[in-house]
């Protein structure tokens, strides 16, 4: 008798139902990021990715700005600056986001209505 097409005796379904338990487990695990923002002009807003089901809005916030917050599920870090408007020589307005320490992210916005952006990947272990 012919076994049937994906079907294992050997056990190897076992290993393979491992395999995602450990997979899926490593996905929904907890990171840690920390957002910074630093600019030459005055901060309109910062918007960022606290984990909750909206984004997060700080308004009129003093630079250097700093958040440090815990992602989960593959949630991309993001975090956007927007400088309040000013002339076309006005100051660079610059995003970060660190990982552990290291920048795993980075843009600097110039110009009259300069909005920083940065999104990166959710790192894993």
């Amino acid at each position: 008798m012919a076994a049937s097409a994906g079907c294992s005796s050997d056990g190897s379904g076992d290993s393979v139902k491992k395999a995602v338990q450990e997979v899926e487990k490593q996905a929904n695990a907890p990171f840690e990021v920390t957002y910074e923002v630093t600019a030459d002009r005055p901060l309109e807003s910062v918007e960022y990715e606290n984990g909750g089901a909206a984004q997060k809005s700080v308004s009129s916030p003093r630079s250097p700005w700093r958040a440090t917050v815990t992602l989960k599920d593959m949630t991309p870090p993001s975090v956007m600056a927007t400088a309040a408007a000013g002339d076309a020589g006005a100051g660079p307005v610059t995003c970060r986001i660190l990982h552990q320490g290291k920048v795993i992210k980075e843009q600097t916005a110039k110009g009259e209505t300069a909005i920083a952006t940065c999104v990166a990947v959710a790192p894993r272990p």
